[in-house]
C-alpha cells in the first residue's frame, strides 16, 4: 500500500512469503520506498527473502519526466529489470485497491510472466475512466488468478469493468489473535467501553461519522466511553473534531497497539464506521475474541456478520444510519456477551486457522502450472 509503511493489507503477502520461504522456495519481495521501512519489511530480509526497494514514491521532476519518456520509448523501469532477473515461476502483486500496483501487474503482462493479483479493498467511488478501462480489463483477465478478500469487492470490480472475472476467488487475511482464544468478558459495572480499531484515516475508516453520532445528547449522557486505537495521517483532524464536539473524556485516542486481545479484555464491542473496506482484520479479530460489532454495510462486513444475530449493520456509512445501528446495539447491550459468542462461532466457520498457509498452497499450485 502507498499511504503508509504498513497496514492490515500487508499481513497476507508478508506472512505467506515467510511460509513459502520456510518450505524451501526462493522468495523475493518488491516493496514501496519509504524514508524508513517498516520493521516487518526488514524482518523479511533477515529471514532470507530478497528485498527490492522501489524508487521513491515522489521523485523529483527530472526523474518523473525521465520515467514518462522511458514509458513512451518502451524502456524498462527498474522494477521490470528486477523481475526479469528473478526469473519467477509466479508473481503475486498485493494491491491496496484494485487500481494500485498496476505498473507491476502491467510489467508482468508485458514480460509474459505468470502473475496473480490480491485486491485488498475496493470502493464505490473509485471507478475507472474510459481511457483506462480496456487496459485494466486486459490486465485482470490475463492474470492467472485474481484474489479478493470479500465477495463484495469482487462483484464491485466486475461492475466497474463491465465484465465477468471467472479467474477470481475469495481468500482470507491472517489475523493477530488466537483462532480459538477465550477472552474473558469485561465488567460493565463502571460503564460500557466501545473500541474503534482502525488506522486514523477517516476518508476510509469513517471515524468522523462515529464522533458526530457520539456528539448527540443521548450518547453524551450515557455511561459509554469510546477508544480509538490506531495511528494515521488524519489523527490531528480527528482530535480537533472530537474536541470541537465536546467529546473530551468521552472519546480517547489510544494509539497503535500490538496486543489486540488485550484491547478486548477491557472493551465490550467494536464500532467500525468504514466508508469502504475489503474484509477488515479488526472485525475478524473482534469476532474471534467474542465481541459484538457495529459496522457499515460495505464490502465484506455483512458477509461475515449477521445483523441482529452476531452484530449490528448500518445500511450505509452515513451519520443517521450509523446512529440507528448504534441505537439498536445499545438497546441490546445486556445481550452483548451472547451476541459475541455467536460472532466467535461465525468467524471460526468462515476464517481458516492459518490463512497464510492456505494461500501459500494456492500459490504453489498456480506456480506449478507454469
Amino acid at each position: 500500500m502507498a499511504s503508509c509503511p504498513w497496514g492490515g493489507s500487508e499481513e497476507l503477502w508478508s506472512r505467506t512469503a515467510l511460509v513459502l520461504r520456510e518450505k524451501g522456495h526462493r522468495v523475493s519481495a518488491s516493496v514501496p520506498w519509504w524514508p524508513k521501512l517498516s520493521p516487518r519489511v526488514t524482518a523479511l530480509g533477515e529471514k532470507g527473502i530478497e528485498l527490492f526497494v522501489q524508487p521513491t514514491r515522489e521523485p523529483k521532476l527530472p526523474t518523473r519526466l525521465a520515467r514518462k519518456v522511458s514509458r513512451s520509448l518502451g524502456l524498462m523501469r527498474p522494477e521490470s529489470k528486477w523481475l526479469i532477473r528473478q526469473k519467477p515461476d509466479l508473481v503475486c502483486v498485493s494491491n491496496g485497491n484494485y487500481s494500485d500496483g498496476m505498473e507491476s501487474l502491467d510489467a508482468c503482462r508485458r514480460l509474459n510472466l505468470p502473475y496473480v493479483s490480491v485486491v485488498q479493498a475496493n470502493a464505490e467511488f473509485v471507478w475507472p475512466l474510459d481511457s483506462d478501462l480496456d487496459h485494466l480489463t486486459e490486465v485482470y483477465q490475463n492474470a492467472r488468478r485474481v484474489f479478493f478478500v470479500s465477495h463484495g469487492n469482487r462483484l464491485l470490480l466486475e461492475s466497474q469493468l463491465g465484465v465477468a472475472l471467472p479467474n477470481s476467488e475469495v481468500i482470507r487475511n491472517p489475523f493477530n489473535v488466537r483462532w480459538d482464544n477465550s477472552v474473558d468478558w469485561p465488567s460493565s459495572s463502571g460503564g460500557w467501553n466501545l473500541a474503534c480499531v482502525a488506522r486514523l484515516e477517516s476518508s476510509a475508516k469513517g471515524q468522523d461519522l462515529l464522533l458526530n453520532v457520539l456528539a448527540h445528547d443521548e450518547w453524551k449522557s450515557r455511561p459509554v466511553t469510546v477508544s480509538l486505537f490506531g495511528a494515521g495521517s488524519m489523527e490531528q483532524g480527528l482530535r480537533r473534531l472530537a474536541s470541537r464536539l465536546g467529546l473530551d473524556g468521552k472519546v480517547n485516542f489510544r494509539g497503535h497497539v500490538q496486543d489486540i486481545e488485550q484491547v478486548w479484555a477491557t472493551h465490550h464491542a467494536l464500532v467500525l464506521p468504514s466508508r469502504y473496506e475489503g474484509l477488515p482484520l479488526a472485525l475478524v479479530e473482534a469476532m474471534l475474541c467474542g465481541r459484538p460489532s457495529v459496522v457499515t454495510d460495505v464490502a465484506g462486513n455483512a458477509e461475515l456478520l449477521e445483523d441482529g444475530i452476531s452484530g449490528f449493520v448500518a445500511k450505509a456509512p452515513t451519520i443517521p444510519l450509523l446512529a440507528e445501528a448504534l441505537e439498536r446495539a445499545w438497546n441490546a447491550r445486556e445481550s452483548w456477551q451472547m451476541i459475541g459468542e455467536r460472532a466467535r462461532a461465525a468467524a471460526q466457520k468462515a476464517i481458516p486457522r492459518n490463512p497464510a498457509a492456505a494461500f501459500a498452497e494456492r500459490l504453489e499450485a498456480l506456480a506449478a502450472k507454469s
